[in-house]
């Protein structure tokens, strides 16, 4: 568990906030997160632009990912997680999945001829 997932461990059980936190209401906050996100960039279709307003309201989506992070923190929580361990097992995983020989400078959608090693086995 990392020290940020531990500080957030921490806070909740202080002010005994487990009976609230249940799995689906922690999905719901991240569903929430996610769509104040969208709602910086709804409807615009030009990359730039998004990055562009992304990047006007930097402190908007710094504070959204660190409330993502928090959900996050206390969904792996709850399941006894680490997030850490969990983010390393992707990584790992991707790895394998998307070998630097095959995806460099690809995309991964194999609709559109691009490579997945998941679909291999």
């Amino acid at each position: 568990m990392n020290k940020h997932q531990e500080q957030i461990k921490r806070f909740c059980e202080d002010r005994k906030w487990g009976q609230f936190h249940n799995p689906k209401d922690i999905l719901l906050g991240i569903v929430e997160e996610i769509g104040e996100f969208r709602n910086l960039v709804k409807w615009e279709q030009d990359l730039r632009i998004i990055r562009k307003v992304f990047l006007d309201h930097k402190d908007e989506v710094e504070d959204g990912i660190g409330d993502i992070f928090w959900f996050l923190s206390l969904l792996a929580n709850s399941c006894e997680i680490d997030i850490d361990k969990a983010a390393q097992l992707v990584i790992d995983e991707n790895k394998k999945r998307f070998p630097l020989d095959k995806t460099k400078d690809k995309h991964t959608n194999l609709n559109l001829g691009g490579y997945d090693g998941h679909h291999l086995k």
